[in-house]
């Protein structure tokens, strides 16, 4: 029989006859899934733990949530969800009465006149 491996990045089991097997120069033998593995692992130097696709990752996080439930709380119970913020309803925009032109230019705004004060002619001398 075929011995079955495990990735050493993800913790998914490995098909025999399929996946990377990569060797270092002091003897330690690392199993990889697929290229992916590989690259997060040896090349980009990244944790299982911390990345959020891997199943040490979910295994993980699945332990650290039974130590906080306690054991008067069933497993199977999801944690709490947040939650959901209700829609604002916004005011309704104003509707023009006017349909625009297609491949008009947009109207301006009208620009106010200022308000001047009006000057008293001077009075003449006569």
């Amino acid at each position: 029989m075929v011995e079955r491996r495990n990735c050493s990045f993800c913790g998914d089991a490995i098909e025999p006859g399929t996946g990377k097997m990569y060797v270092k120069k002091d003897g330690s033998v690392f199993n990889f899934c697929s290229n992916k593995c590989k690259k997060n692992n040896i090349d980009m130097g990244r944790v299982s733990r911390r990345t959020r696709w891997t199943v040490r990752y979910s295994e993980l996080k699945a332990s650290t949530l039974s130590r906080e439930k306690g054991p008067d709380v069933p497993e199977a119970e999801a944690p709490m969800e947040k939650p959901v913020k209700k829609p604002v309803a916004k005011p309704a925009a104003k509707v023009s009465k006017k349909a625009p032109d297609v491949g008009a230019k947009p109207e301006k705004p009208a620009k106010k006149a200022a308000v001047k004060p009006k000057k008293e002619p001077a009075p003449k001398e006569e």
